[in-house]
């Protein structure tokens, strides 16, 4: 049950990794906090990926399990609602004259409430990397 998403950018890998991972707040389309929330992702293993919220407050959605530029980020995925975690892969392959980017994400049998879940993912994923697609004006 992992779902698998795949999209091309027209950038080399070190650049799609890099605004992946160093400018997601600009480019992630908020988060459970709404609109106002910014994502942050501390680009080493131990660091964390997490929301910071307008009134100040931070929600941890995980932390970074695997950070191998410019080819792997790994972390680990935990909605508020949810007691257990998930596990999110993304890899940055060379593709022509881009990027192959290719996510992964996994561990939703682990309870009802992440198999019910998994659906939403699916296709959240989808509006998630239109969103990072868009910081790649010629890739759009």
């Amino acid at each position: 049950m992992t779902i698998r998403k795949s999209i091309w950018v027209a950038r080399a890998p070190e650049i799609s990794f890099k605004v992946f991972c160093e400018q997601i707040t600009e480019w992630w389309p908020g988060g459970f906090g709404g609109r106002d929330s910014r994502l942050f992702l501390e680009g080493q293993v131990g660091g964390r990926f997490y929301e910071g919220r307008a009134d100040g407050t931070e929600y941890e959605i995980g932390r970074i399990i695997a950070y191998q530029p410019p080819s792997l980020v790994a972390f680990t995925w935990r909605a508020p609602s949810w007691e257990v975690t998930t596990q999110v892969e993304i890899h940055f392959t060379a593709e022509g004259e881009g990027t192959r980017v290719e996510l992964e994400h996994s561990g939703w049998e682990q309870d009802a409430k992440t198999k019910d879940a998994r659906k939403n993912y699916a296709s959240g994923w989808d509006l998630i990397l239109g969103h990072y697609r868009t910081a790649f004006p010629s890739a759009a």
